[in-house]
């Protein structure tokens, strides 16, 4: 009986980990600096005088902030080719 449960889970926690791991192949490419940021608005700013257009997003996690600008390509996010473009 708990085997069939089991099963029967199975289909929506696939369905709700797909949903969640969609974004984070849906192409969209970012080069986070740990800066401890708090605000969208500040680290949007200062990736667009950093010269990415895109501008940027502040995610905050448990132990800080992380400052990702939105790059238009794969290429910027390597630390050794500095493609802002």
């Amino acid at each position: 009986m708990a085997a069939k449960k089991f099963s029967f889970l199975q289909l929506p926690f696939l369905m709700v980990f797909a949903l969640i791991l969609l974004p984070t192949i849906s192409g969209q490419y970012y080069k986070c600096m740990k800066d401890g940021c708090t605000l969208t608005l500040v680290c949007d700013a200062k990736c667009k005088s950093m010269g990415f257009p895109k501008g940027g997003v502040c995610r905050a996690y448990s132990y800080g902030g992380a400052c990702c600008c939105e790059c238009s390509s794969k290429a910027c996010q390597h630390p050794f080719i500095s493609n802002l473009h």
